[in-house]
């Protein structure tokens, strides 16, 4: 296992949002470092997932009318973007080796990094908008 969800770090008490970074982290641990191939494939499977994971997620920004969906909503194009470039990079070793240092460097930086800031704040902005509509 490379990357583990910490609750006390991870867990943001929205359910959905926690379900998808939990099955984010299960494909991102199903990789065989040893294997390019089988970071290329974890790295398509992510894609895949990341795709639908932040078509969920704007949703609930433009359902709840999230202040910041703007930055939020750009930050996902980007890492989506960064996902693909890698996904369709030259197939040299120097790419391959690019690839594979992405995969184990950037992307868990990258969702620590967008998990604690961006998503804590869009969990904690949705259940605050729950608790006014629920009065």
């Amino acid at each position: 296992m490379i990357k583990k969800f910490e609750n006390e770090k991870h867990l943001l008490k929205n359910e959905l949002m926690d379900r998808l970074h939990k099955e984010f982290l299960d494909i991102y641990n199903g990789v065989d470092l040893n294997s390019i191939q089988s970071i290329k494939n974890k790295l398509i499977e992510l894609y895949k997932h990341t795709q639908k994971h932040f078509e969920l997620e704007e949703e609930l920004m433009d359902n709840i009318d999230y202040p910041t969906k703007r930055e939020h909503k750009d930050e996902h194009a980007k890492v989506l973007s960064e996902m693909n470039y890698f996904i369709n990079m030259n197939p040299t070793i120097f790419g391959k080796n690019i690839m594979k240092a992405y995969y184990i460097e950037k992307l868990p930086y990258w969702f620590d990094a967008h998990l604690i800031s961006m998503d804590s704040d869009l969990a904690s902005y949705s259940r605050n908008q729950m608790k006014i509509i629920s009065v």
